[in-house]
């Protein structure tokens, strides 16, 4: 599934300081089937015709996406809600650390709208926030292009794991 251009553009944009920034809801499923919300910012996102990309550092996200490998991204615009269905490719990274780069795969974009105005989701950005989501610490991961990766998935090498 390829992402429109505007939607690519939202995700990507970097954020500002003292400005009101949007909220991505990531939905999860944890063990119990029990639907769970990691919300992020643009400075743990990033995204380009067919895959999205995203800095997690909480653990039951981490573990969540590990185990069921499918989450839903939902963007809300002045005009519609879109909600993402994603599958894991893969997680690289160490959770512990600085930090895991899960990359995503764009199955289905369902636009949900009547046309009319919407209030997004959003915060007020702040020196603090900015330094709370590390936002120089994940554009350096988001940078990275995603590596070939050896049979072993990376785990050998401390590259990551592919799920696939």
């Amino acid at each position: 599934m390829t992402l429109s251009y505007d939607l690519v553009r939202l995700l990507t944009a970097s954020p500002v300081e003292d400005a009101w920034e949007p909220v991505f809801p990531l939905l999860t499923v944890d063990p119990d089937g029990y639907p769970r919300v990691c919300l992020l910012s643009r400075a743990e996102l990033t995204a380009g015709p067919d895959t999205v990309r995203c800095v997690l550092r909480s653990p039951h996200t981490i573990a969540n996406l590990r185990g069921h490998r499918r989450a839903v991204l939902i963007v809300v615009s002045d005009r519609s809600a879109r909600y993402l269905r994603l599958r894991v490719l893969e997680v690289v990274g160490d959770e512990s650390a600085a930090g895991v780069v899960v990359r995503f795969s764009v199955l289905e974009v369902k636009d949900d709208t009547l046309d009319i105005p919407l209030r997004p989701m959003t915060f007020w950005s702040s020196a603090y926030v900015r330094g709370a989501e590390r936002w120089e610490e994940n554009r350096v991961l988001l940078d990275r292009p995603p590596a070939a990766r050896p049979a072993d998935g990376g785990r050998a090498s401390g590259h990551g794991e592919t799920i696939g």
